[in-house]
């Protein structure tokens, strides 16, 4: 089976699991720079909100494809799927992050 960001299928190391989540962090990144840019140009930048909005609906995008990617590393090291809930709680997502990106694998 064909890996893709956009599945939660399959299974995920550390260093692909961290490269893919600084990759989607840096589109999403990039895209807001870049849209703030273009739409403060129009009309003296009367159409300046349109900026952050395409730079949060590729964020939302972004953030359910890095979602996927958790699954995929929860999966990797054993845990069962419902620790995705622990990215809703603010300060303990980060600790979920940290952990996902240093734990081994157990397969």
């Amino acid at each position: 089976m064909k890996d893709t960001f956009i599945s939660s299928e399959g299974r995920i190391g550390r260093v692909a699991y961290v490269v893919r989540l600084l990759l989607l962090a840096a589109l999403t990144f990039a895209v807001t720079w870049l849209a703030i840019g273009y739409f403060n140009q129009w009309h003296d930048g009367n159409y300046s909100p349109l900026g952050p909005f395409v730079g949060i609906v590729v964020g939302v995008f972004c953030l359910m494809a890095g979602l996927m990617q958790l699954l995929k590393r929860l999966r990797d090291m054993g845990k069962p799927a419902y620790w995705t809930l622990l990215m809703l709680l603010p300060g303990v997502n980060i600790l979920v992050l940290l952990y996902t990106a240093v734990a081994p694998s157990k397969g």
